[in-house]
C-alpha cells in the first residue's frame, strides 16, 4: 500500500503543505465570517443558523465524497476540495447580504466535504502500520499550523485593510493548495470494490468500537465548534482584548505540542488513556470563558487548556478510528468522522445561539463546557474501572 523512500517523503510534504493552505482558508472563514455577518447587520442567531446549514450540507455531501475516495482514490476529492475553497473565498468578496454569504458558504461546504473526507485517509495510507498515531499527528499539526496563522493574519489584514483583501489572500492560498495536491502521487487502492455508497457506512458502523470513537469526536467537536465560531465575537463584544485572533494563536501553539506528543504517546499506551482526560481539559477551557469578563487573564488560561484538550483528544481519536476499520473503508470512516464533527458543530452552534439569547454568550459557554467535562469524566471513570 505504501510508497517507500524519498518519493513517499516528498508526497507527504506536498500533501501537508496543501493541507496547511486549505485549512488556513477554512479557519479564517470560520472566524472572519461571523464578524462579516455582524457588520452586515446579522445577529448571533443568524450566524448560528448559517453555520448549521453549512454543516448539514457538508454532512449530506460526505455520503458521496467519503465512499468516492475509497472507490476512485484519495486525490480526486482532495483536488475538488482545494478548488472549492479557493473559489468560495473569491465569492465572499462579492457578498453584500446575509443571504449571499449563506449561499456562498453552502458552496464552500462542497470543499469541506471533499477535502476533509479524503485527507485523513491519505495520511493513514502513507503511514507505516505501527506509526499511524505519529502520521495522524503530523497531519493534525499541519491543520493546527493553519489555525495558528489563519485567524490571526486574517484579523491583522482586516484591521489594516478590508475584508476583501483577506478574501483575495484566501483565494490565493486555495489555489496554492490545489497546486500542491496536484503534485502528490497517492498510493494505489488495494481493493477498489463496487459496493453501494451507503453500504460502506453500514460496514464501518458494524465495528462496535467506532461508536465509542464517534462519541468522543462529537464531544470534542461540540466544544471546538463553539470556540471557532463564537469566541472571537465574544471577545470583540467584551472589548478588552485588542486582537481576538490571539486566542487562537495561544490555542494553536500549545496544540502543536499536544498533537505531536499525544500521537506518539497513544501509539504506546493506548488511545483511551489519552482521549478522555484530554476532553475533560477541553470542557474546562470552554466553561472558563464565562469568567473572562470578570478576569480577562483567564482568556489565555482557557486558550491553553482548550488547545491541549482539543489537540490531544482529536489526534488520538483520529488514529483510533482509522486503525479499527479495514484499509478499503478508511475513506468512508473518515467521512463519518468528519460528518460527526460537522453535525456536532452545526447543532452546537444552533443551540449556543439559542441559549445565549437567554444567558448571554458567557453563560452558554459555561453550560456547554460543563456538559462536555462531565460526559468525558464518566467515560474516563468507566475506562479506569475496566482497566
Amino acid at each position: 500500500m505504501q510508497q517507500r523512500g524519498v518519493n513517499n517523503h516528498v508526497n507527504l510534504v506536498l500533501f501537508l503543505l496543501g493541507t496547511i493552505c486549505t485549512f488556513a482558508c477554512f479557519y479564517s472563514s470560520m472566524t472572519v465570517l461571523p464578524l462579516y455577518v455582524s457588520e452586515l447587520g446579522g445577529t448571533e442567531f443568524d450566524t448560528g443558523v448559517q453555520i448549521t446549514l453549512y454543516y448539514i450540507a457538508s454532512v449530506l455531501l460526505r455520503f458521496y465524497f467519503g465512499p468516492l475516495s475509497d472507490r476512485k482514490g484519495r486525490k480526486l476529492p482532495l483536488m475538488i476540495g482545494a478548488f472549492v475553497f479557493a473559489t468560495s473565498s473569491l465569492l465572499f468578496m462579492f457578498c453584500d447580504t446575509i443571504l449571499e454569504v449563506t449561499l456562498a458558504r453552502l458552496y464552500q461546504a462542497v470543499g469541506l466535504a471533499a477535502f476533509f473526507s479524503s485527507g485523513g485517509s491519505l495520511i493513514a495510507d502513507l503511514a507505516p502500520a505501527k506509526r499511524i498515531g505519529l502520521y495522524v499527528s503530523l497531519f493534525r499539526m499541519s491543520t493546527v499550523s493553519a489555525l495558528l496563522s489563519g485567524p490571526f493574519l486574517a484579523m491583522l489584514v482586516i484591521d489594516n485593510y478590508h475584508y476583501s483583501t483577506w478574501f483575495i489572500i484566501s483565494t490565493i492560498l486555495g489555489f496554492l493548495s490545489l497546486l500542491f495536491i496536484s503534485l502528490v502521487k497517492a498510493p494505489p487502492l488495494e481493493n477498489e470494490e463496487e459496493s453501494e455508497f451507503l453500504g460502506k457506512f453500514v460496514i464501518v458502523l458494524k465495528e462496535k468500537v467506532t461508536h465509542q470513537v464517534l462519541y468522543g469526536i462529537s464531544l470534542v467537536s461540540l466544544s471546538y465548534g463553539l470556540l471557532l465560531t463564537f469566541v472571537v465575537l465574544f471577545i470583540v463584544q467584551d472589548g478588552k482584548i485588542a486582537n481576538p485572533g490571539l486566542y487562537f494563536t495561544y490555542f494553536s501553539i500549545v496544540s502543536l505540542a499536544g498533537t505531536f506528543l499525544s500521537g506518539n504517546l497513544s501509539d504506546r499506551i493506548g488511545r483511551q488513556a489519552i482521549v478522555w482526560p484530554a476532553i475533560t481539559l477541553l470542557g474546562i477551557g470552554v466553561g472558563m470563558l464565562y469568567f473572562v469578563p470578570l478576569m480577562p487573564a483567564l482568556l489565555w488560561v482557557s486558550s491553553v487548556l482548550a488547545g491541549i484538550g482539543y489537540s490531544a483528544s482529536m489526534a488520538s481519536l483520529a488514529a483510533w478510528l482509522v486503525e479499527v476499520v479495514p484499509t478499503e473503508h478508511r475513506g468512508t470512516a473518515v467521512a463519518m468522522q468528519e460528518s460527526t464533527i460537522d453535525i456536532s458543530i452545526g447543532i452546537a452552534s444552533f443551540i449556543f445561539g439559542w441559549i445565549s439569547g437567554f444567558t448571554g454568550m458567557g453563560g452558554a459557554f459555561a453550560l456547554i463546557g460543563g456538559f462536555v467535562f462531565l460526559s468525558a469524566l464518566v467515560k474516563m471513570w468507566s475506562f479506569c474501572q475496566a482497566a
